[in-house]
């Protein structure tokens, strides 16, 4: 199938490619941690906002009222 596709067989380097796989991995599942990491803070942050909009006396149809002109300013076609 490699070779179909225009691969060479002799110039492959299979434990350069494990290598370079274990790389990746590695490097994924460094990156996935970090957005789990993240997540969990945007949650808590947003977790936060609502608990203090609450406190405040800010409720959401406060919120919709606010975003409505933003709505209205878009062309109408």
């Amino acid at each position: 199938m490699l070779e179909q596709a225009g691969i060479s067989l002799k110039g492959l380097n299979i434990d350069k490619l494990k290598a370079e796989y274990q790389e990746l991995t590695a490097q994924k599942n460094e990156l996935t941690a970090t957005y789990k990491n993240c997540e969990k803070e945007v949650k808590s942050l947003n977790r936060k906002l609502e608990n203090l909009n609450q406190y405040l006396g800010r409720t959401e149809a406060q919120k919709d009222t606010q975003e409505q002109p933003d709505r209205n300013n878009t062309p109408v076609r």
